[in-house]
């Protein structure tokens, strides 16, 4: 390998941590697949330390120089299959199955896809919140209202965030239209329980990967990443709470309550 091919093995291994963290996975995984990768290129003395708003890679070129390189990171929404394909990318260079060249081409591709909502992801929200409405007692009325709320809030957010609204901000709203939905609908639903359709609708925008996540770069010994996604999962909680805060509130001034 070439000095020039070395230098160029910085872009590859930056995007794949970088397409890892904003996509919600573990820190402990970026600097995992980063080294891994690093190693079956070639390349010597391959170190990364990565933080949820930044990733930082250094190896050691053939002359005895070191390469280093800081990447500033914005974490988005959560994508699982994304992560998958940057491991498969990652596997494959180990296994040699992949030159530098295909695996920057692959990167970049899996960087530039902007696939349309997947229409599981309404499914799977109403099949959450349906289920946590009956968890919290409610019946059938609650139950399918709930499910539709969840998905007509998953729709919403995947809208928001294709017009690159901020992610808290969409939190915010989610948590608003999850309470304000429900409270309406009681007004000619005269037998709906609230309190269970909201919390149910309320389940999929909680931060449950995030929190996982917190504990996992804890427990390793990442204190920097732990704390940070900690109070990432802990504020995104609230934002969604108090959403439904400002929709109640709302909804008192406007009806008197009679329906919350």
């Amino acid at each position: 390998m070439t000095l020039e091919d070395e230098r160029a093995c910085m872009a590859p291994l930056q995007l794949a941590g970088q397409l890892i963290v904003e996509s919600g996975g573990e820190i402990y995984r970026v600097e995992e697949t980063i080294t891994r990768m690093g190693r079956a290129l070639g390349l010597r003395d391959v170190d990364s330390f990565a933080v949820p708003s930044g990733v930082f890679i250094s190896y050691r070129l053939s002359d005895g120089t070191v390469e280093t390189a800081v990447r500033r990171l914005h974490p988005g929404a959560t994508d699982l299959e994304r992560i998958d394909r940057v491991n498969s990318v990652s596997r494959r260079i180990e296994e040699g199955t992949l030159t530098l060249a295909q695996a920057s081409a692959e990167l970049e591709a899996i960087r530039d896809d902007r696939r349309p909502v997947r229409r599981w992801q309404p499914l799977a929200a109403w099949i959450c919140a349906s289920g946590f409405s009956l968890l919290f007692g409610g019946g059938v009325a609650e139950f399918l209202l709930s499910g539709a709320v969840a998905a007509l809030v998953e729709l919403l957010c995947e809208g928001l965030n294709r017009a690159r609204a901020q992610s808290m901000f969409i939190t915010l709203i989610g948590g608003l239209v999850s309470a304000l939905v429900p409270m309406a609908a009681a007004l000619l639903w005269k037998d709906l329980n609230t309190a269970p359709t909201i919390a149910g609708a309320l389940m999929p925008l909680l931060p449950g990967l995030a929190m996982t996540n917190a504990v996992q770069d804890t427990v390793r010994g990442d204190m920097v990443a732990g704390l940070s996604h900690g109070m990432s999962a802990l504020l995104t909680a609230c934002l969604a709470a108090g959403g439904a805060l400002v929709a109640a509130a709302l909804f008192l001034r406007l009806t008197g309550g009679g329906a919350v």
